[in-house]
């Protein structure tokens, strides 16, 4: 059945469709001659294609995906009579960089930038961050932007962590600039950690890739900052409802770069004092907070230096009464306070990097890493218990005394990592790319705990309490049953530290024999010392250039995951655990309508074998088998400052099997079917406007740990946090779509450009719900036996919303 799915799919999708070419991109500067100032609004206008563009407030322009050959630019501004023709080469896969001088004499450079676009590549989609972060309902975030591209996330309003192709989020690697990015997603999903203004390009590899990226990972997402500007130096600030962001960048020299950005949302800063005056406590509402650092810079002619560091952490801390005691004696009746509860929860991390990309020859390349990355995760809770009350001297009832109860949770991860990727091209049809990978991880965890012990007396024990209304007693009211006394305290005390050793390296060549066809293969070696085994993962892909000019690739790899920590060293844990094996079967077609549209197709079978499930006494084995099957619809359509958008498609079917003698279930969210309509118009300049539509067929239920999930220091991804309320809950998503609408300005005020959006979330208020399923269960609550009935829960999402923002640019 399998089989017959996979051939389907794939007969499916190699219909034959009509053109694609050999494609590359050119970006310029408009200059002045007299005065040698970037020019605005110059008219940019390719003959041979009749495509037309302005220049920005930077004087820059850019034509994305030109078939390579010959072009022919001519320039005009109405501060020059006479218009500028110049001629430029553009070549398959690069993009050129010119600068055009207006004036009695013009002076043309033209010079492939140091990096070059990437070569066609199986699973690889490259997206804007200057598009993703203008899509509606996105909160101005490029990383929830990328749910509206095909089979990346679970269209809902609370949930936002990217479930790609069926893989959970944990087997997502993330990197910033070459900097592993651990911690992705405010709040589990709610917004990105990054500023999406710095954001260059998004290259997201949903699988089937090559041997460059190593073991643990079922999908890449690579992001690339900007590390340029023409200007000598600008900023921008953006206020919202929901945070504060600003960004300084300026350059130096002519080639070096340097940039600052943070964010912070201030909700707490409003609703805190709220709740402190409430409560008569201080109060930490819950906030985020994140920020980037860039340094670039040219080291001569061959060599390029980039430093980068950035950070983010979620917290809060709430503090309130624990209990409340009513005492009714000659004098009336009095209620006295309880001891205090609290709870502090801090999550983040920090990463650092130094990159150095030499380009020693035109056919040799290095780019080398060193990179440190610093996980972390608090948990204090304090809560009093076994409270006495007793008279002070003037005759007021006061707490006398109470013992505390605490559970800390402290996780520190850092993790240091030295990569080096080489590319060196031996003729003009063989490319060799090999490359390392050398980690060192010293994790350590603290957990203490002080908890009381109850015991349940086996008599019933009448028990009559007052009912006390506005300080009045008017009744009283009996209860009668087993009567819980405080027997003991449990104390735990455990410490946990391990140096983990990663040691990672691959090859691959690249090889074009014939001017229609192109073959990928490599192998990647992984180690890591925590398991004491070595994985070998062939991987290689085969691209052919079809008659009618459309693309067909096929890929085929091994990718492995290894064991949890927790999996391998608790307890309960089991040494001799393997990875997991997952092998990607997969085939693309591309081709392009026109210079200005593109359509993709995909479909693709995931099969994974030894997956790690726990048996009945809960120890960790290779047991578990999976699989998933899919098929894709992309069709993107650009005009350059004037109109983006694109249509995706995506169904996905995924069941799992947790042991041999248990049958597959469906898993996470199989059978979907998921539908994204985003189109973005500029009537002008200054004058945007966009829609998002969103439609998802439902899914099938999912345990609740699969969609709550907490940055996990240890493993560096997105795990689960409600793992142990798997039995009791679970959850399912109902039939769901959504519009989103945007409109935005931009004017000039006192030099300043000034630009404001407003986000109308929902507009038409569909009543879209999620749904809980509560098991029956029984549960044991301070020794006493409760009893769960099974119980279904349909929780709301979100209803029309107004979200604005202003944003202040120069």
């Amino acid at each position: 059945m399998k089989l017959r799915f996979v051939i389907v799919m794939l007969v499916f999708t190699a219909l034959p469709l009509s053109v694609i070419a050999e494609t590359g991109d050119i970006q310029g500067t408009v200059y002045q001659r007299s005065t040698g100032k970037s020019l605005v609004d110059a008219d940019v206008h390719i003959l041979e294609t009749d495509q037309h563009q302005k220049t920005d407030e930077n004087g820059v322009f850019r034509f994305t995906e030109l078939p390579a050959g010959a072009y022919t630019f001519v320039v005009t501004h109405p501060i020059e009579a006479a218009p500028t023709k110049v001629s430029v080469d553009i070549s398959s896969g690069d993009t050129t960089e010119v600068k055009i001088h207006l004036g009695a004499v013009f002076k043309l450079e033209a010079v492939v930038v140091e990096g070059k676009r990437l070569p066609p590549t199986v699973s690889r989609t490259e997206i804007r961050g200057s598009e993703l972060l203008r899509i509606p309902g996105t909160a101005n975030d490029a990383l929830k932007g990328l749910t509206t591209l095909p089979s990346i996330g679970i269209p809902n309003d609370y949930f936002g962590a990217l479930y790609i192709r069926g893989s959970e989020p944990g087997s997502n690697l993330y990197y910033l600039d070459r900097t592993p990015l651990g911690y992705p997603f405010h709040w589990g999903g709610l917004l990105s950690t990054i500023s999406s203004e710095t954001i260059e390009t998004i290259d997201i590899y949903a699988g089937g890739y090559g041997a460059e990226f190593g073991l643990d990972s079922q999908a890449v997402l690579d992001i690339y900052a900007r590390d340029r500007i023409e200007k000598s130096w600008g900023g921008k600030f953006n206020l919202n409802i929901l945070y504060s962001e600003g960004l300084l960048e300026a350059k130096i020299g002519d080639k070096g770069y340097i940039s600052a950005s943070g964010r912070r949302s201030y909700l707490d800063l409003i609703a805190g004092p709220i709740l402190e005056e409430q409560t008569g406590q201080k109060q930490q509402f819950p906030y985020f907070s994140d920020y980037q650092l860039k340094f670039a810079y040219p080291l001569g002619e061959k060599h390029r230096l980039t430093l980068n560091a950035f950070a983010a952490t979620d917290h809060f801390k709430i503090v309130e009464e624990s209990s409340e005691f009513t005492i009714e004696d000659e004098t009336g009746v009095q209620t006295v306070e309880g001891g205090l509860a609290s709870v502090l929860f801090q999550n983040g991390f920090n990463g650092q990097g130094v990159h150095l990309r030499s380009d020693f020859t035109e056919n040799l390349t290095s780019h080398l890493s060193l990179t440190r990355s610093f996980n972390f995760l608090t948990i204090i809770f304090e809560a009093p218990f076994n409270e006495e009350v007793s008279q002070n001297p003037e005759g007021e009832w006061v707490l006398d005394s109470a013992d505390y109860g605490h559970y800390d949770v402290k996780i520190n991860v850092p993790v240091y990592t030295l990569r080096e990727d080489v590319s060196y091209r031996f003729t003009p049809k063989f490319q060799f790319q090999p490359g390392f990978l050398l980690s060192f991880s010293p994790a350590n965890s603290f957990e203490d705990g002080r908890f009381p012990e109850y015991e349940t007396s086996d008599e019933d024990v009448t028990r009559v309490t007052p009912i006390i209304e506005d300080g009045e007693v008017i009744g009283e009211e009996t209860r009668i049953g087993p009567e819980t006394q405080l027997t003991g305290v449990e104390e735990i005390h455990d410490e946990f530290g391990h140096d983990f050793y990663r040691a990672e390296g691959y090859f691959q060549g690249r090889y074009d024999p014939l001017s229609f066809l192109s073959v990928a293969l490599g192998v990647r070696v992984d180690y890591l010392n925590v398991t004491q085994q070595v994985s070998i993962q062939p991987r290689g892909s085969v691209s052919f250039i079809l008659p009618n000019r459309s693309n067909l690739r096929f890929a085929y790899g091994h990718y492995e995951q290894s064991p949890q920590p927790s999996q391998l060293l608790a307890e309960d844990g089991n040494r001799a655990l393997a990875s997991s094996l997952t092998r990607h079967y997969i085939m693309e077609l591309e081709h392009e309508l026109s210079s200005q549209t593109e359509l993709k197709l995909a479909t693709y079978y995931k099969d994974a074998q030894k997956l790690v499930t726990p048996d009945e006494v809960a120890n960790y084995l290779n047991q578990g088998t999976a699989y998933v099957g899919g098929a894709e619809v992309f069709l993107r359509h650009r005009i350059p400052d004037k109109f983006f958008g694109w249509i995706s498609y995506a169904y996905t079917h995924a069941e799992r099997r947790e042991n041999p003698d248990t049958a597959y279930q469906p898993y996470l969210f199989d059978n979907t079917h998921i539908v994204s309509v985003v189109a973005n118009y500029n009537f002008t300049p200054n004058f945007e406007v966009g829609a998002k539509w969103q439609y998802l067929s439902g899914t099938s239920e999912a345990p609740i740990s699969s969609i709550v999930l907490i940055q996990d220091p240890v493993t560096r991804g997105l795990n689960p946090l409600l793992a142990s309320a798997d039995e009791q809950l679970s959850t399912e998503l109902a039939p769901y779509h959504k519009l989103d609408f945007r409109v935005s300005y931009k004017w000039r005020l006192w030099g300043v450009r000034v630009g404001g959006f407003l986000d109308i979330l929902n507009v038409y208020n569909r009543k879209n719900t999620i749904q809980f399923i509560f098991e029956e269960a029984t549960l044991d609550v301070q020794g006493q036996e409760v009893g769960i009935e099974r119980e279904v829960f349909d929780a709301p999402q979100l209803p029309r919303i107004i979200y604005f923002g202003l944003t202040l640019e120069f």
